[in-house]
């Protein structure tokens, strides 16, 4: 059972597919775990399928969506 944040979202794990709202044609895998609160991951790496030939970005959790789980 995959965890969730204080507003009922799960909360993403490394492997997972996300999109951001700036960027929802876009999607990124999650890369590594950056930062980490009581309620569980805050921020995270992406490494972005096409944006900047791949570019790896530091995001917030609040911006992302997850699109696909591992």
């Amino acid at each position: 059972m995959r965890k969730l944040d204080a507003w009922g979202k799960p909360l993403p794990r490394v492997g997972d597919v996300v999109a951001s709202p700036a960027l929802d044609s876009d999607p990124g895998t999650v890369v590594k775990i950056l930062q980490v609160n009581a309620n569980g991951p805050f921020v995270v790496a992406v490494k972005w399928f096409t944006w900047d030939n791949g570019r790896t970005t530091e995001e917030y959790i609040t911006e992302l969506r997850i699109v696909s789980e591992t």
